[in-house]
């Protein structure tokens, strides 16, 4: 019996619209959450795709040993296209002259990804492609020079003599590093042992590379990991690099987007099940009434419950889906090679987030009308917020919950839902104050003014839950627009039109002379000079310290840095840098070193240590007498540590500068190479050509997940206006009858409208400041700066969206006639 009249009430409702209300909110959580979801996963596969071509594989390893071929048969077995690599330094000899070079050795798989693009001449602007074979090299464009040689010419290396057939034009995973390094050779692995360079004891750097499905590499990564030896490590992108940092920066954006699209969903089912709960008390009274039980009650509401869960479920679905296919061909237009990959996370993601939603904020509000006594039947139902201190509860949980699931990170979730949390509870005690505020303005009801404000006041807990949700869509908005605009608009200007993009490196003292003459002549504009000497930190309060950490080790030694580092003495500060403890050098500074922040925290420096240098040879003690933030995306020339002048003034340096150079004007480089053959010359052109389309990237895939919660934000908003229509029409048809005019009930909804659109304007504004000071500060790293029209635009933006709405929605009750309106009302 009770199933008969599940069906024949579900139908019912579903012609009336009722239950298009839950299953609306349910197929925005389900639909967001996919999308999101997918759309970040895909941004970010397409990220990692691209920073792939910076490591020519998906994933490295690397080693200090042999290649050991069970590791290639392991990632065989699991589908990955594989590849090696080996690398050392060895004199390279070309008739009576030589020259030191880095030796690269690779296989014929070579690259997995990226481009590599070889010539057969001196110049990488011309000549026919080549190919790496045994028995040839390829060299750096600058040992030409060094060398006195041509293509076709013969070099040495150990006791292998090679052709060499040409000129390396592109290298996928060349060292991206402004401080160079010797020049590069590029010769096939078949050719190694016939060099005799490999002996015991050489110093060799291995490489494993790894290509394939996403899947795959993860399942052989999960099984290697295990078997790693203490000489074996995974390589990582560099998160100093302007590329990996780029690439972090982007994850980051499209984190915290994926997130507020979760806050969101979760906002859209609280205020559903608000209105749900509300409009249905008394259709359960009428049932019980009539001799329906609890029992039945909870049957006939909990079908239709799973119907439209199960529908809402499947359309939103589809609907996420379809929008993560439009994302991916979207992505496609700016990555010609993205391989797109089918996963299942975004869809059970959202099948998780629906049973979520409807099992906290759905069943708990129809568990709650199955308890409605009969006799509620003669009782006006009064609005409410709709949730029980229960269901408060559980639905934090679950959306904290989703949030982490979602994101993957326990802190951030956590951190950013007590920040939601607490601002929410700051908007209900600002929202109640202010409209308990306006009770001695709105002292009887003779004007629209007054009106306006009475309603606000004796609707104050359902306004107040109204302005919570006006205030988090309106910031939502606000905060991802400005994420978009102004964040993204700073990161372009950390690298902004003009900005050096060659640099030269090993210039000695009596070559600034020379380069300088080059710069006037060619009209060259040469950045600051910055002088570079090796050392070694050996110990920090005569603490000696551990070189190399090994997974043998079991000491307490401190482990320094583990290399060489490139020191600089400065008297002044760079720009790119900010002092964060302690005193920059002054005049009378002597013995003092400046340590940037990440390292000093890593090695637990602190002001007043002692730190000794080994350099040339010689042991330099100093104190560090400031600790820095280092602007590591600014592609100039950025060191650990930088000591007072007095401290390296005796040794031997060289420099590092930099200038611009137009694409079209790259013969020069060719002119400087043979004026200073000793100079290395770096391009970062690729760098920024790459970092500037991340940013694009990011940009697109911001945008449309803008759209995406500007629109559910707006439906949000329809559905919190319509909470209150019924509570309105009774109010309307009692007004019309006492005589109230059209002009002056309209002119006071609008005016209510309008004040909770200002007010949520104003919280939002507030909100989105306060969140951007932590987001830029904490989260990307970039200062901070008061975001002056955004107070202008939040409140306008809060009054014009609410304004509009409301009107959309009460328009056609405030056009029907009284007696009409009536008769609506009294009919139920």
């Amino acid at each position: 019996m009770w199933a008969s009249i599940a069906w024949r009430l579900f139908w019912r409702e579903l012609s009336r619209g009722e239950l298009w209300v839950i299953a609306f909110a349910l197929f925005l959580a389900v639909g967001s959450v996919v999308s999101l979801s997918g759309i970040t996963q895909g941004v970010k596969s397409a990220l990692m795709q691209r920073s792939a071509q910076f490591t020519a594989a998906d994933k490295v390893l690397r080693s200090s040993q042999p290649f050991d071929p069970a590791v290639i048969e392991l990632a065989q077995q699991n589908n990955l296209a594989t590849a090696q690599q080996m690398q050392f330094d060895s004199m390279l000899f070309a008739g009576d002259s030589m020259q030191l070079a880095t030796i690269k050795a690779v296989s014929s798989s070579y690259p997995l990804r990226g481009e590599l693009l070889l010539k057969k001449s001196e110049n990488i602007g011309s000549g026919e492609d080549g190919n790496l074979e045994p028995g040839s090299v390829y060299i750096e464009e600058r040992l030409f020079n060094l060398l006195g040689i041509a293509p076709g010419d013969k070099v040495e290396i150990g006791m292998l003599s090679l052709t060499v057939n040409g000129v390396i034009a592109n290298e996928p995973d060349a060292p991206l590093s402004v401080f160079g390094g010797a020049p590069r050779v590029l010769m096939h692995l078949d050719d190694v042992g016939a060099t005799q360079i490999v002996q015991p004891g050489s110093r060799i750097g291995y490489r494993y590379l790894f290509a394939g499905a996403t899947a795959d590499l993860a399942s052989f990564e999960n099984q290697m990991t295990p078997q790693l030896t203490a000489h074996q490590r995974w390589q990582d992108m560099d998160r100093e690099s302007a590329i990996g940092s780029a690439l972090e920066r982007a994850e980051r954006f499209l984190l915290l987007a994926g997130l507020l699209g979760i806050v969101l969903a979760a906002c859209a089912a609280a205020v559903a099940a608000g209105r749900y709960s509300q409009r249905h008390t008394q259709s359960v009274a009428v049932i019980k009434a009539l001799g329906a039980t609890t029992a039945q009650i909870r049957l006939i509401y909990g079908s239709h419950l799973l119907l439209v869960v199960m529908f809402s479920l499947l359309c939103g679905a589809v609907a996420g889906q379809l929008t993560i296919q439009a994302a991916q061909w979207g992505i496609t237009q700016f990555l010609s090679d993205y391989r797109a990959e089918f996963s299942w996370r975004p869809l059970w993601l959202g099948i998780l987030t629906c049973a979520i939603c409807a099992l906290l904020f759905a069943a708990r509000p129809m568990w709650r009308l199955s308890q409605t006594a009969a006799i509620d039947v003669l009782k006006q139902p009064a609005i409410s917020l709709g949730l029980d201190k229960l269901q408060l509860v559980s639905g934090g949980v679950a959306i904290w919950g989703l949030m982490w699931l979602f994101s993957g990170e326990f802190i951030l979730s956590i951190g950013l839902f007590a920040l939601c949390g607490l601002f929410a509870l700051l908007l209900l005690g600002g929202a109640s104050l202010l409209v308990r505020l306006a009770k001695p303005v709105a002292a009887g009801q003779s004007s629209a003014r007054r009106l306006a404000l009475a309603n606000l006041r004796r609707r104050l807990w359902a306004n107040s839950f109204q302005l919570i949700t006006f205030s988090l869509a309106i910031f939502l908005g606000l905060l991802l627009y400005f994420l978009r605009a102004e964040l993204i608009g700073q990161w372009q200007r950390q690298i902004p039109p003009g900005a050096p993009n060659q640099f030269l490196v090993n210039i000695t003292e009596q070559q600034r002379v020379d380069l300088k003459q080059f710069a006037l002549q060619h009209n060259l504009q040469l950045d600051a000079y910055y002088p570079v000497v090796r050392g070694r930190l050996l110990s920090i309060n005569d603490e000696q310290l551990q070189q190399e950490a090994t997974k043998e080790d079991r000491s307490q030694q401190r482990v320094g840095v583990g290399r060489e580092l490139n020191l600089t003495w400065l008297s002044e500060l760079p720009a790119n840098n900010q002092i964060t403890a302690g005193n920059w050098f002054d005049s009378t500074a002597t013995a003092q070193v400046s340590v940037e922040a990440e390292l000093a925290e890593r090695l637990a420096l602190k002001l007043g240590d002692s730190l000794v240098f080994s350099i040339g040879g010689e042991p330099k003690s100093a104190k560090v007498s400031s600790i820095r933030k280092v602007d590591w995306n600014s592609l100039q020339p950025n060191f650990y540590m930088i000591l007072s002048p007095d401290l390296l003034a005796d040794f031997p340096a060289t420099y590092i500068t930099a200038f611009y150079l137009q694409p079209e004007r790259n013969q020069l480089l060719n002119q400087l190479a043979r004026l200073m053959p000793t100079v290395t010359v770096i391009s970062v052109d690729n760098i920024i050509k790459q970092v500037n389309d991340i940013i694009e990237q990011v940009t697109v895939a911001l945008s449309f997940i803008l759209v995406i919660i500007c629109l559910a934000a707006g439906l949000v908003l329809v559905a919190q206006v319509q909470a209150t229509l019924e509570q309105r029409e009774q109010e309307l048809a009692i007004l019309r009858t006492l005589g109230a005019q059209y002009a002056f009930l309209r002119n006071a909804l609008m005016l209510e409208f309008a004040l909770l659109g200002a007010m949520a304007g104003l919280f939002a504004t507030i909100l989105a400041e306060l969140m951007l000071v932590i987001v830029q500060q904490r989260v990307f790293n970039m200062p901070f700066q008061l975001h002056y029209h955004l107070w202008g635009l939040g409140p306008v933006l809060g009054v014009v969206a609410v304004t509009l709405l409301g009107w959309w929605q009460l328009k056609r009750l405030l056009r029907m006639p009284g007696a009409q309106l009536m008769r609506k009302v009294l009919q139920g």
